[in-house]
């Protein structure tokens, strides 16, 4: 009975170990007269939440990789915020979340700025959990042909948009395992995930281990391309942008949705047991010529 007693004490002491508490989390995300307040109040607490998540993974250091793109952008400090948020969707779970009111009594709290932009704010108490590292040895590569392109605008004319450059992607696995690949766009919207890979083009996404693959794949490189463009100019007015990929490998095959919201993917992935997750992220100048 005496070992019961202290084996159950080890267990509750390890599990507390591994909770990180953050109490009074606030946020703030400005918004136009086009967006409603039930919209504007999500928002909030979907960046609420990441910055708890970056705030809980805040001992862990870019990668050199990432800095080395942002370091090349001209908004240096937001590249560096992005890339944070997205490196911790996966590596942080939310297990509590308490909403706090504001003094008002109400827990979502919007403020008029002026000249027709608005700001919802969110607060909270928030118990968040490390995930578990992945057995080191089901892991795999990743390189892209580039992580510096310069391109026309999406909504430049189709001769124009042919002459920007392709994304490859190459991976050399480990262990066999399913590869599952997604981008992240900040600059178009904040809070959603595209299923890049598998597609309708290229279904297989098993890769056997110690193997290299391309992506698209050879089977399927004459079918499809992941061509890069500038985002629209008429709707992002600065001169680079940045995107982010995210490359899961896991050991069962898992059935992804072709998009998600932030805080969606960051559920979803928690799910999942022992897989091992890449991110890249490269930046795109916008082609003047």
């Amino acid at each position: 009975m005496q070992f019961i007693r202290v084996f159950l004490i080890i267990i509750f002491y390890n599990s507390s170990v591994f909770a990180i508490t953050l109490n009074g989390v606030t946020e703030s995300v400005q918004y136009g007269k086009e967006t409603n307040l039930k919209e504007a109040c999500t928002l909030a607490e979907e960046k609420l939440f990441d910055k708890a998540r970056r705030q809980a993974s805040g001992g862990e250091t870019l990668s050199a990789d990432s800095t080395k793109i942002c370091k090349k952008s001209n908004t240096e400090s937001k590249c560096n915020l992005y890339t944070n948020s997205f490196r911790s969707i996966a590596a942080i779970q939310i297990v509590k979340y308490e909403p706090l009111k504001f003094s008002d009594g109400n827990e979502c709290r919007f403020s008029a700025l002026g000249n027709n932009i608005f700001e919802a704010s969110r607060k909270g108490n928030f118990t968040l959990q490390k995930l578990p590292k992945p057995d080191i040895n089901f892991d795999f590569r990743v390189e892209l042909n580039k992580y510096d392109f310069i391109s026309y605008p999406v909504n430049a004319n189709t001769k124009k948009r042919n002459l920007n450059e392709v994304l490859l992607i190459d991976i050399e696995t480990y262990e066999d395992m399913y590869i599952s690949v997604f981008v992240w766009l900040p600059y178009e919207d904040s809070y959603s995930i595209q299923k890049l890979f598998p597609n309708k083009f290229d279904t297989n996404n098993f890769f056997k281990s110690n193997m290299k693959y391309s992506i698209p794949t050879t089977e399927k490189f004459q079918e499809y391309s992941l061509r890069v463009h500038f985002p629209d100019e008429n709707a992002v007015f600065s001169e680079d942008v940045y995107e982010f990929l995210m490359f899961i490998g896991t050991k069962e095959k898992i059935d992804f949705f072709d998009s998600y919201t932030y805080t969606g993917f960051g559920e979803k992935l928690v799910v999942i047991e022992n897989f091992r997750q890449h991110r890249k992220s490269y930046i795109i100048r916008k082609r003047l010529d």
